[in-house]
């Protein structure tokens, strides 16, 4: 056998062993306001502090609640009132350097400040909305509805936000950029005024 395949069967049994370990946890909830659940299939978990977040999980949050969710990469992801959001997949092997992560977002807003998984060199970091898509470049941004269908703030780093219709990079923190009709491209990136950005940051902050 050569070295070659060597290297690839150990990185294989890496990930799938990063798999198992992380089957039935790939994250946890360090803060909960008000109400959240997931839903796994048809089974539904009521979340408190702590619960533990898997891949495959539909989470979603009530009325005047918030979500913070850490990662086992030390992604942290928090989530408005009424939010949904989908963990797609979450793969992190520490040891191979080696993972992927896709999350869906259904409804609502959300914060999201990437762990190790969205600064691996190959990007593999995704958020899917109901009209674009967000590629992660080790970033922290918002992304929600703030009179458009989508609008995404930048925060630090750098994201691509993308549609069939056409993209634009987001690489000034302060930046930020809409989706004006479903099909339609991105707008160019424009700096947000301070009302604008205390809008976003006001779906997703926690009260006293």
């Amino acid at each position: 056998m050569n070295t070659h395949m060597i290297r690839v069967i150990a990185l294989m049994g890496m990930l799938l062993g990063a798999c198992g370990a992380w089957a039935e946890g790939v994250g946890r909830v360090a803060r909960i306001q008000g109400t959240a659940e997931a839903q796994d299939g048809t089974v539904s978990r009521p979340l408190g502090a702590d619960a533990e977040i898997r891949a495959g999980d539909r989470l979603r949050t009530g009325a005047g609640s918030r979500l913070e969710l850490h990662f086992s990469d030390g992604m942290q992801l928090t989530l408005s009132d009424g939010a949904e959001m989908v963990v797609d997949e979450f793969v992190w092997a520490p040891a191979a350097a080696q993972g992927k992560a896709a999350l869906s977002l259904v409804s609502g807003s959300f914060l999201l400040q990437s762990g190790a998984v969205g600064k691996l060199p190959d990007h593999p970091l995704t958020v899917k909305t109901q009209v674009a898509s967000v590629g992660v470049r080790g970033t922290r941004f918002w992304g929600g509805p703030l009179g458009d269908p989508m609008n995404v703030l930048l925060l630090e780093g750098r994201i691509v936000v993308s549609n069939a219709a056409g993209s634009v990079d987001l690489d000034s923190p302060g930046a930020g950029t809409a989706i004006t009709a479903p099909g339609t491209a991105p707008q160019p990136p424009s700096r947000w005024p301070d009302e604008r950005v205390a809008r976003a940051f006001a779906t997703v902050s926690f009260g006293p």
